[in-house]
């Protein structure tokens, strides 16, 4: 065990070699005159002439004020308890008084949280599968207009208290907002959209178009994620033409958010977004060369693989986000989580995270020439190293999830985490109801929610990720055990769940 604080492990790993190919955003890549300043210096609370964050009316309002018009929104808000909360307000402000949501199965936890707390009914919308990488694709408009069409002619329709989806995902993929938000409100139905990932979104050509611009109610972006923003900010924005009760998300954002909001985070992000109205296109310019450069020479690879925009117009993809680099290895030798290995230890790249095939690296404008040209020569290391010294060249070894059935819930989230549970062995657990979340962490979404039916497939799925040492949240302990809702029944009687390759 190391005899080192936090601080002492941080400040040992900021002189180390390690480039940062993650989040946050601002990639340690800071001002020279920001870094001798101690955050202690200006760490203050709500003293006279600096505002409050739940009662703004001096210099917090305006600031807030100046980023509603810079992304064109009816109203934003800083968030200082990252996007999280911005979902568990914008959800619990929509639903409180309804009884269920329209929401993607590929969500953040934040969501599956809020549904829990709120105790709601969901009708799950599944992603399309983009066969040739095994990843999720965009959300079908076609698929959620039938479900609320058919939640129409069943007179269910005000029950429904909003659609929820996540584009970008965490791999970039965009999905048909504009498309999705018209057929919402032609139910008088409000689409809350995560774009976490896209709070770069807009502003350059060759990025996606925001949601805030396509008819979204409500958009939470998390700044940190990619922008040059402290960890833990992020905005909450709420459409111009929404129709949802803007009085309802600011009592919530007040529940869900601390009461002693860090005036380091909240000027964090004034920064930030001071920042982008003095220069907006430059900065993503560069960003966008480079990126472009690194896809261009990496056509080179034989056994390494960049995923680009071919991926879009089918599968429900809508667009792509570039800034994500998907690094599949094309190998015997290497999968997700050796290629990931390889990277962060014999090259000190860390990328943002392993799945069982792939790699993303994450980039923003703070990056630098130096860490793209890294990144380069790294892989083309590892594409000639397999070239020279493995044979034969992959052929289709790898695991991958077969699409079949969509999820069967036996019963809420809420009712089954508070059900009784039995702790059992995975190996034993199909048919069996989950008691708890399990999931992936990064990216967060669960494999299994409260309710759902543990496959065959799901047991193998979550044993090869735990085989590879991802990390899997909810298994527990050198038995890898799970919490299972303590029924008498299977419900391998019932309609088998799929995992529908989630990741």
């Amino acid at each position: 065990m190391e005899n080192k604080t936090l601080y002492e492990k941080l400040k040992s790993y900021t002189g180390e070699d390690y480039y940062p190919f993650h989040m946050p955003g601002h990639k340690r890549n800071v001002d020279v005159s920001f870094k001798n300043v101690s955050p202690f210096d200006y760490d203050i609370t709500e003293i006279d002439g600096f505002d409050n964050l739940h009662a703004p009316s001096g210099i917090l309002k305006e600031r807030m004020d100046k980023v509603s018009e810079f992304y064109e929104s009816k109203k934003s808000y800083y968030l200082v308890n990252g996007s999280t909360c911005g979902i568990l307000s914008a959800i619990s402000a929509c639903c409180k008084n309804r009884k269920r949501i329209v929401m993607a199965r590929n969500s953040h936890k934040a969501a599956y949280n809020s549904v829990l707390i709120n105790e709601l009914e969901t009708l799950y919308v599944y992603p399309e599968l983009i066969e040739d990488y095994g990843i999720n694709g965009g959300i079908s408009p076609k698929k959620i207009d039938e479900l609320l069409k058919n939640e129409m002619e069943e007179g269910n329709i005000e029950s429904v208290g909003c659609v929820y989806i996540t584009s970008p995902t965490y791999e970039g993929v965009v999905s048909d907002i504009l498309s999705i938000s018209r057929i919402c409100h032609s139910y008088k139905i409000p689409l809350i959209v995560d774009e976490a990932h896209g709070a770069h979104f807009s502003m350059h050509k060759d990025f996606p178009i925001s949601a805030l611009e396509l008819g979204a109610d409500i958009v939470i972006q998390s700044l940190h994620k990619t922008l040059p923003s402290l960890t833990q900010t992020a905005i909450l924005h709420i459409g111009k033409n929404s129709i949802v009760d803007e009085g309802a998300v600011e009592r919530y954002l007040s529940i869900y958010q601390t009461s002693s909001p860090s005036y380091v985070l909240m000027s964090s992000i004034d920064e930030c977004i001071e920042r982008l109205m003095k220069d907006t296109f430059m900065p993503f310019d560069r960003l966008q060369k480079e990126i472009n450069e690194l896809h261009e020479k990496s056509r080179q690879f034989t056994n390494i693989k960049l995923m680009g925009r071919e991926i879009t117009g089918k599968n429900s993809v809508y667009d792509f986000d570039i800034s994500k680099i998907i690094i599949f290895p094309k190998s015997n030798q290497y999968n997700g989580q050796s290629l990931y290995n390889k990277l962060l230890e014999k090259y000190h790249l860390q990328p943002e995270m392993a799945s069982l095939n792939y790699v993303i690296a994450m980039t923003s404008i703070s990056d630098t020439k130096e860490g793209f040209d890294r990144l380069f020569k790294a892989l083309d290391d590892i594409d000639r190293e397999i070239r020279l010294y493995e044979l034969p060249l992959f052929k289709e070894n790898k695991f991958k999830l077969k699409k079949t059935s969509e999820a069967t819930s036996f019963s809420k989230i809420s009712d089954a985490v508070e059900s009784k549970k039995e702790i059992i062995d995975i190996e034993k657990a199909e048919g069996r109801v989950g008691a708890e979340f399990v999931y992936l962490y990064p990216p967060g979404i669960p494999v299994i929610a409260p309710g759902e039916m543990y496959s065959s497939e799901i047991i193998r799925y979550l044993k090869e990720c735990m085989k590879n040492g991802l990390n899997v949240i909810g298994v527990k302990g050198e038995k890898k055990q799970v919490a299972v809702t303590a029924e008498s029944w299977s419900a391998l009687e019932f309609k088998r769940l799929s995992l529908y390759d989630l990741f």
